[in-house]
């Protein structure tokens, strides 16, 4: 009997274990597929030794070309262990739905006692039987829990592509700027030496020659802080790429950056960004999730637990006396109306939360548009503007200079003028990028 009984239970349980079964491999192909529909593609879970050597020579691949932004993020997706670890929420999550669809482990107990030449041997099987009606509910529960992990997790990937982004910008502009203000260095150093050959002959004066050497010394030291610039920035990107050692000796492209078609419209993207943000979505699961949480609670409220059990006994001489019995809880001092309180205050906060994302979103819409169109117009006015302005007051300084109507000194004030209005259009470019970046994730998708 005892054994009958044992053999319907690891059938029962057998048979909740392969339904419970999920590939974590499936799993990841749905973030894949998530991150795709928003143009982030290829992502790539490292779990073993030959696919960590697989992807160090995809990254060497990469750098051994001019990286530009595309290629920053292909190896970011590959290569930023902090998405690995991310990446490993995946697996916890299915492992906690497998473990959701399966029952708690009967207890198997056997007694021996001897008294007065009598020996008495018991067999005993304990089972959680309402554990068997409650498995629906709590592969539901995790199944939710799961849908919003991955969820998130694609967000993760989608907010660190655009964190890479914004990183590979900083970078190009602090090694465009160092190389521009070496350059006006450089016309620096030629105008001093010209200024201290000029004072020695006696035509210039010392108030003029002691003004050129002062802007020289300010220039220089405007080129270590770039310089110191461009490294902490490159250090950041190598961070965000997972870089060390030989592989951060890459060299940037030389591309330029540029600006998109002005005719983007604020229309619909608010509409867009509620659809799209995973985020979002991830809300919407949590309040799935406590909804169904709190269904399980109260039912379950009264008769959270329920025992089987099979016992045999045999006396030395004695036939076998086999016993069955069960165990329930008798609500008496706990009724579980703070657990189905506290359900349903959870499930309010999440709805809360769910309003707050939307409400947050749409936000962050209106103002990274907002950012993104002054962007815009700040950088084409300097392009189109201020820079070819200063040009073309430098080449007419030139002119007064040759003429002898200007000094060194006034020639050297509008190359600087000239210089800083070329920095001034990088960052102003810099700015319109980083902008492009925060309202392509703000939206999910590219603009």
């Amino acid at each position: 009997m005892v054994l009958n009984h044992l053999s319907v239970s690891f059938v029962v349980l057998l048979s909740l274990w392969g339904c419970s079964t999920v590939s974590q491999q499936e799993a990841f192909d749905s973030v894949n597929q998530m991150t795709s529909e928003r143009g982030v593609k290829n992502l790539q879970w490292i779990k073993t030794q030959q696919e960590s050597v697989s992807v160090d020579e995809s990254v060497a691949l990469l750098l051994s070309k001019p990286v530009t932004q595309e290629n920053a993020v292909r190896i970011m997706l590959i290569n930023n262990r902090s998405l690995q670890q991310t990446y490993e929420e995946i697996g916890i999550a299915q492992s906690e739905l497998v473990e959701a669809g399966l029952m708690q482990n009967p207890l198997l107990g056997y007694s021996i006692g001897r008294s007065n030449g009598v020996t008495t041997s018991t067999l005993s099987v304990e089972m959680a039987f309402l554990d068997l009606l409650w498995i629906p509910l709590r592969r539901e529960l995790s199944g939710l829990a799961f849908e919003e992990t991955k969820a998130l997790v694609a967000n993760t990937v989608l907010r660190t592509v655009r964190d890479v982004k914004k990183s590979y910008v900083e970078a190009r502009l602090a090694e465009e700027k160092v190389v521009l203000y070496r350059s006006i260095l450089k016309s620096h150093e030629a105008a001093l030496q010209l200024a201290a050959r000029q004072y020695t002959a006696g035509n210039l004066s010392k108030r003029d020659m002691l003004k050129i050497q002062e802007s020289y010394e300010h220039s220089r030291i405007e080129f270590i802080k770039l310089s110191r610039e461009n490294g902490s920035a490159r250090e950041t990107l190598n961070k965000m790429l997972g870089l060390y050692g030989a592989q951060t000796h890459y060299s940037l492209s030389t591309e330029p950056l540029r600006r998109l078609d002005s005719t983007v419209s604020e229309s619909g993207l608010e509409k867009r960004a509620i659809m799209n943000r995973l985020d979002m979505q991830g809300a919407m699961k949590a309040v799935d999730y406590a909804a169904v949480q709190a269904g399980y609670t109260s039912n379950t409220r009264l008769l959270s637990e329920l025992e089987l059990s099979v016992e045999s006994e045999k006396t030395t001489d004695e036939k076998r006396f086999n016993t069955f019995g069960i165990k329930l809880p008798i609500p008496i001092f706990d009724f579980g109306q703070a657990r189905v309180s506290k359900a349903q205050a959870i499930y309010n906060q999440n709805v809360h939360r769910l309003m707050e994302t939307a409400t947050n979103i749409r936000s962050e819409v209106r103002e990274g548009y907002a950012k993104f169109h002054y962007a815009y117009d700040i950088s084409r006015t300097y392009d189109e503007t201020i820079v070819i302005l200063n040009q073309q007051i430098l080449e007419e300084t030139q002119l007064f200079y040759n003429g002898m109507l200007d000094g060194i000194y006034e020639l050297l004030e509008d190359q600087r003028r000239a210089g800083e209005a070329k920095m001034e259009a990088l960052d102003a470019l810099g700015e319109y990028q980083k902008a492009q970046a925060d309202l392509e994730y703000t939206i999910g998708g590219k603009l």
